[in-house]
């Protein structure tokens, strides 16, 4: 699940699930927005954590650089 499915669920209000029955907002709204919640937070968790290692990975690189080190 990516930012692109959680933004097209919102859109439409279904949320796909691929191994079983469609959740639908109208129908069930607790697990429909519990799910939403989830997969926003691991995606931008996951976002994060992408951005962290490339500052790191940045730093490192341009720190080999510096002949002081």
């Amino acid at each position: 699940m990516g930012a692109i499915e959680v933004m097209e669920s919102l859109r439409t209000g279904v949320l796909n699930n691929r191994k079983g029955p469609d959740v639908l907002a109208a129908e069930q709204p607790v697990v429909y927005w519990a799910l939403i919640g989830f997969y926003t937070t691991a995606t931008l968790t996951a976002a994060g954590l992408a951005l962290l290692l490339l500052a790191i990975a940045v730093r490192d690189l341009v720190g080999a650089r510096d002949p002081g080190r």
